[in-house]
């Protein structure tokens, strides 16, 4: 894949619900998908709620021939379900599992023992480098208020968040998808777009995708200009849930998000680590979608030369797929649609240009010559032009200008991150208080359990019915577990979350100062 306007089409399929017994037609779901992808020409496709291996490997199985590298996240007692496919070679993977994912008291939600999470791989890309891909699934409860409800959810944004803005410093370009469970007037969306400084696909394609229309949609306008992917009327998996009034006027919920943005420095390595497939001409460098499997990875160019190359992800098209039955059935691939973002990488002398759509002669022109006209990404003869709008390593306060940069989405106004922040901040400081009171609450049952058992056991001794002992039995047993759980939930859980609640809003605050003084520099 080389050339002046390059396509390279990240994918997200948010999927069906995996578990075993308990989901509704999931073999032929799971493999309506897998066959779908099969056929399609994605070069990465990020898929949820696959909880079983075994789904894992039939879907690899099936699409391996198109997307041979892969990765099936570990995490909690029933795993993440979270996998990623693609058709670039992987050079890293980790799993991120999100320190706050429900309590343990919500058995039924079943957040805690999953353990949300997110996973991340590192690929690399023949034109771009490295680029980072992750992909989420967050804590589901709260979205329709009181906000403090959502508070895992804000801890879990600003966890990826931080993890994101950590892969950008290292000049990688940042791939982000998944099921976020907020919609986008949230909070952490919010995080999302001001702390990690992503941009939303969806969005850039359709400007006013978060503004009302002045009439109701329908179900099908609202997929294609509001990007619902949840909730829809047209998902049989609706059918029967007890949808809020709100969400019907709008079609649906838009849950699900395909996030970008560039590297937030030059690189320390090169840039252009080659990635071959000599078989033949259809392959990795070539934007071909066949593999032959004797690919290799040799060393870039020297690291001046890939200094002076910048080229830059934009998204072109954003939509939701999908929507149709399963081919032969009567019901959806899932109760979430997913979503396709296209993505063209271009070279600095098309960021000047009219954003639109790149022709079809641009996307198939390639040639030697084009990496050589892209331009540094920092002047490696004037590293700190303090006073500039170039970014300076010496310099932590400045943001890179679109211009001059490859971060468009940096150039986010201070007061506005600082008011996400602090909108945050309120929030998890009254849930802290909530849990708080919450844990002392289960420690009060605890006690009440335990002094329960104690004249239970007493008072057996003295009954004279025989018939009697074995109800006091069963009693005193499940008033041993109650204390047992509430003790745990009370106590144990009680202090780890308000410790993780305390950390996250202590490195909120941090980063709220550090805003605050660029704010005042900017005065």
């Amino acid at each position: 894949m080389s050339g002046t306007s390059l396509a390279i089409p990240p994918h997200l399929l948010t999927v069906y619900r995996g578990l075993a017994l308990l989901s509704k037609d999931r073999i032929q779901r799971l493999r309506a998908i897998a066959e779908h992808i099969a056929s399609a020409s994605y070069d990465i496709v990020c898929l949820q709620e696959i909880w079983i291996y075994k789904d894992y490997e039939m879907v690899r199985e099936e699409i391996q021939h198109v997307l041979p590298f892969s990765r099936f996240f570990h995490t909690g007692a029933l795993g993440s379900g979270l996998a990623i496919f693609t058709r670039f070679p992987l050079i890293g993977a980790q799993a991120l599992p999100y320190s706050l994912s429900g309590t343990p008291a919500q058995v039924f939600a079943g957040d805690f023992f999953v353990k949300k999470a997110a996973g991340n791989v590192v690929i690399l890309h023949p034109v771009l480098g490295e680029v980072e891909i992750w992909n989420t699934h967050m804590h589901a409860a709260g979205e329709h208020g009181p906000d403090t409800r959502q508070s895992h959810r804000i801890a879990q944004s600003w966890q990826l968040a931080s993890a994101i803005r950590g892969g950008a410093a290292k000049g990688r370009y940042i791939l982000v998808m998944g099921d976020f469970n907020s919609q986008p007037g949230s909070v952490p969306i919010a995080i999302m777009r001001d702390h990690a400084n992503l941009q939303d696909s969806f969005l850039v394609a359709h400007p006013s995708a978060n503004t009302d229309l002045p009439h109701p949609p329908s179900s099908a306008e609202a997929l294609i200009k509001y990007g619902t992917t949840c909730d829809s009327p047209l998902c049989t998996y609706s059918a029967g849930k007890p949808i809020p009034g709100n969400v019907l006027e709008h079609g649906g919920k838009r849950l699900d998000y395909i996030f970008y943005r560039q590297p937030a420095v030059a690189r320390r390595r090169p840039l252009v680590w080659k990635y071959r497939d000599d078989a033949g001409s259809t392959g990795a460098e070539n934007g071909g979608s066949s593999l032959s499997g004797d690919a290799y990875i040799e060393s870039g160019k020297p690291l001046q030369d890939s200094m002076a190359q910048a080229p830059k992800l934009r998204c072109i098209s954003s939509e939701v797929i999908l929507t149709d039955r399963v081919p032969g059935h009567q019901f959806s691939y899932s109760d979430h649609f997913a979503l396709l973002s296209t993505f063209v990488i271009e070279g600095p002398s098309q960021q000047y240009q009219s954003h639109e759509p790149p022709s079809a002669t641009d996307s198939e022109s390639h040639g030697p010559s084009t990496a050589n006209s892209l331009e540094p990404l920092i002047s490696q003869n004037d590293p700190e032009r303090i006073g500039s709008n170039l970014y300076a390593a010496g310099d932590p306060f400045k943001y890179p200008s679109d211009g001059n940069s490859l971060s468009h989405s940096t150039s986010i106004p201070s007061t506005q991150k600082s008011t996400t922040i602090r909108t945050a901040l309120n929030t998890l400081r009254l849930y802290t208080r909530i849990s708080q009171n919450t844990a002392k609450r289960h420690l009060q049952i605890c006690l009440l359990a335990l002094l329960a058992l104690i004249g239970l056991t007493v008072g057996c001794a003295w009954q004279p019915k025989s018939w009697l002992q074995p109800i006091f039995t069963i009693v005193g047993a499940l008033l041993g577990a109650t204390a047992a759980t509430f003790l745990y939930t009370g106590f144990v859980w009680g202090r780890w979350e308000e410790g993780l609640l305390a950390e996250i809003t202590e490195e909120m605050e941090l980063e709220l100062r550090v805003v605050e003084m660029e704010e005042n520099m900017n005065r």
